[in-house]
């Protein structure tokens, strides 16, 4: 089941810190965002983290349980999230959802596309530059940031 993570419940860190290492960055966004959970048996199994930016929304994280992927549960948290996002919007007919993630070709970048977000944009060194320490995806260091688009 997917929910808007209750107002008094405790966030699902294990996850956020899964998809996004730094805890004080997840913190920067998380306050401002709104969040949802995708809920097993009464267990959190997934998350997903989306931000109004004025002029765009971004989907700031996006993580399941890693016994739990490959079943489709990002997929549906994402076509959640745009859900979520149409219905909250305020005259704009065809909102603009952004994805930041990796360059590295990865489960996360796949499913990105698979759910019609389109590259636009990369930033050269960014993970190098904005993260204290080095992040590894598949045994290979993040460098660039790619920014990926779709509008709903």
């Amino acid at each position: 089941m997917i929910r808007p993570i209750h107002p008094n419940e405790s966030y699902p860190w294990s996850l956020l810190l899964d998809a996004d290492p730094e805890k004080t960055v997840v913190e920067g966004y998380l306050y401002d965002s709104q969040t949802l959970v995708y809920e097993e048996a009464g267990e959190v199994i997934g998350v997903l983290v989306y931000q109004d930016q004025g002029t765009k929304w971004e989907i700031m994280n996006v993580a399941v349980s890693p016994a739990k992927q490959g079943r489709g549960i990002g997929g549906q948290l994402l076509q959640a999230a745009e859900k979520a996002i149409l219905s909250q919007q305020q005259g704009a007919k065809h909102p603009l959802v952004v994805i930041k993630t990796g360059s590295l070709p990865s489960a996360a970048l796949t499913l990105y596309q698979k759910q019609g977000y389109v590259e636009k944009d990369r930033v050269k060194n960014y993970f190098t530059t904005h993260y204290a320490e080095p992040i590894f995806e598949n045994g290979q260091q993040l460098i660039d940031q790619v920014i990926l688009e779709k509008q709903l």
